[in-house]
């Protein structure tokens, strides 16, 4: 490993900055041009798939964790789940659609917000 490499805090942190703007961007585009909300429900697909793809193989771990993460890892498999019946079948709701994308960006607001008011020295 070099000297200029990243550490996985800060890895997590140019992510986490990455997922709020792609968010914003989704959220003018559906605005400002009018169109279909294809980004909004990419945008949800990318981040619950994301939290899938790192609890699949450490599901077995769950249940040492708080209920809160729990209840976490549950609505990203439901979201994760409804993406992709939205993208397959085109028969969720807008409202559900909207609801986990509003709470996916304020999931990764309140993330970027204690990563920075926060000096812990390690997230993972």
């Amino acid at each position: 490993m070099t000297e200029s490499s990243l550490s996985a805090d800060e890895l997590i942190r140019i992510i986490a900055v990455a997922l709020i703007v792609a968010h914003v961007a989704a959220l003018i585009w559906v605005v400002w041009f009018r169109r279909r909300i294809t980004p909004v429900l990419v945008l949800n697909l990318l981040v619950s798939g994301g939290v899938m793809a790192f609890w699949a193989p450490r599901l077995g771990e769950l249940f040492n964790y708080v209920e809160s993460v729990w209840i976490f890892v549950a609505f990203e498999l439901i979201a994760f789940l409804t993406s992709l019946v939205a993208i397959v079948t085109g028969r969720v709701p807008r409202a559900v659609i909207w609801l986990v994308f509003a709470a996916h960006m304020i999931l990764i607001a309140a993330a970027l917000y204690f990563m920075v008011t926060f000096k812990i020295s390690r997230l993972i």
